[in-house]
C-alpha cells in the first residue's frame, strides 16, 4: 500500500464529480478560446483570401478533350479545345498545349 495512505477510498459520485467538473472546464475553455478566434481577437486576422477568384462576367472557359473509341484521358487518344461560355470552341493556345 502506498505511503500516507489511511485505507479509505473516495465516494464514487465524488470521484464522477470531479471528473465531470474538469471535462466542463476544459469545453468552456476551448468554446471561449474558438469564440475569440471567430471574434478575430486573437491572431488580428484569420487567414482568408480577401479577394478569391470570382466568375468572370462573360463566364468560365473549359478545356475539353475528346475520346475516341479506344483513348483514354490523358494518353493523347483524344483532341483537345477549349469551350467557350457561348457555346462555341476553339483551339489550344501555346501554353494550353503544354498542360
Amino acid at each position: 500500500m502506498p505511503e500516507g495512505w489511511d485505507g479509505t477510498t473516495r465516494d464514487p459520485d465524488e470521484v464522477l464529480y470531479e471528473i465531470s467538473m474538469k471535462e466542463d472546464q476544459m469545453l468552456y475553455e476551448e468554446f471561449v478560446q474558438r469564440l475569440e478566434f471567430n471574434k478575430k481577437k486573437v491572431a488580428g486576422e484569420v487567414k482568408c483570401h480577401k479577394y478569391s477568384r470570382r466568375r468572370p462576367d462573360d463566364g468560365w472557359n473549359y478545356m475539353v478533350e475528346k475520346l475516341g473509341a479506344q483513348a483514354k484521358h490523358g494518353v493523347g487518344g483524344g483532341w483537345k479545345f477549349i469551350s467557350l461560355p457561348d457555346g462555341s470552341s476553339r483551339p489550344l493556345n501555346d501554353m494550353e498545349k503544354m498542360r
